[in-house]
């Protein structure tokens, strides 16, 4: 049996790529947060890709850390 996690991030930092899977969307939006914070004042240097089934939560999720990381880069 394959068990597929519903929601994942996949962030590029200037330390290496680094995949978050989680079974919900808050949980990953949450996991990508934590690891964004590291690297505040240069947020905008990260890239993130994000995947899942639903369009609306990728959305979501992809909306939330793009204002996270403009957030971050004025701190």
């Amino acid at each position: 049996m394959t068990y597929e996690t519903p929601h994942r991030v996949t962030l590029e930092t200037r330390d290496g790529r680094r995949v978050l899977d989680a079974p919900s969307e808050r949980e990953v939006a949450l996991m990508a947060e934590s690891v964004m914070r590291r690297y505040e004042g240069s947020s905008l240097t990260l890239g993130f890709c994000v995947d899942c089934a639903d369009a609306g939560a990728r959305e979501r999720i992809a909306f939330y850390l793009t204002d996270l990381a403009m957030e971050l880069e004025s701190a």
